[in-house]
C-alpha cells in the first residue's frame, strides 16, 4: 500500500498528520510532496506521482483542504481510493480573499497568489461527484473554523462521512481517521 498526502493551501509536505501516517503505515509507504502554490503546476505534480504508482489498486491519496480538493479530482481522474479531511469543496470561492501576498505557514516562502493561480482552480471541479461515492471517504472536525464543515457533510451525502466533535482546521482527530480507515479498508 502506498499513500500520497496533499496538504493544503500554505502549508507543506510534512507535519503531524504525515507523522501519524509514517507511523501507523511505515515512511516508506508515505509521499507527502511540499507542492508549489500555482495549482496547474501543483496538479501536474501530483498527476505525475499518481501516474507513477504502477498498482493504482494499492495507491490512496489523502487531501486535506485544499488538498482534500485536489484528492477528489484525482481520484476522479484515476478511479482511486481518497481520503477528504476537513476539504475544501469550494476553494474558488474559499480562496478569493487570498489573492494577493502570501508567506507559507510552514516553509516561509513568501509569493504572490494571482486571480490567475484561482482561476485555474475551476480546471479541478469534479462534475460527476456521485460516481465517486464507494472511492471516498470525508472526515470531517465540526469545529472547522475555515470551512463549514456541515455544509461539506450536506456535499458529501451518501458517502462514507464521519464528523469529529470539536476540533478544527488542522483536524485533531489523525489517530481516530487512521483506525476507522483500517476498519473500511480491512488492512
Amino acid at each position: 500500500m502506498k499513500i500520497l498526502y496533499i496538504h493544503g493551501f500554505n502549508s507543506a509536505g510534512y507535519g503531524d498528520k504525515i507523522n501519524h501516517l509514517k507511523e501507523a503505515f511505515g515512511p516508506e509507504n508515505i509521499i507527502a510532496p511540499t507542492l508549489p502554490y500555482q495549482p496547474d503546476k501543483a496538479m501536474k505534480l501530483l498527476e505525475f506521482l499518481t501516474d507513477s504508482i504502477k498498482d493504482k489498486d494499492k495507491l490512496y491519496i489523502f487531501g486535506t483542504s485544499l488538498g482534500g480538493f485536489y484528492a477528489l479530482y484525482l481520484a476522479d481522474k484515476f478511479k482511486i481510493k481518497a481520503v477528504l479531511i476537513n476539504p475544501s469543496i469550494d476553494p474558488y470561492k474559499s480562496l478569493q480573499k487570498q489573492v494577493g501576498p502570501q508567506k507559507n505557514f510552514k516553509t516561509g516562502e513568501e509569493y504572490y497568489f494571482s486571480q490567475e493561480n484561482l482561476e485555474s482552480l475551476k480546471n479541478f471541479y469534479v462534475k460527476d461527484l456521485l460516481s465517486l461515492k464507494n472511492l471516498v471517504y470525508v472526515y470531517l472536525d465540526e469545529e472547522d473554523e475555515l470551512l463549514d464543515s456541515k455544509e461539506t457533510a450536506k456535499y458529501f451525502d451518501g458517502f462514507h462521512v464521519v464528523m469529529y466533535p470539536g476540533g478544527n482546521h488542522r483536524f485533531t482527530h489523525m489517530k481516530e481517521l487512521i483506525e476507522d480507515f483500517k476498519k473500511m479498508e480491512a488492512l
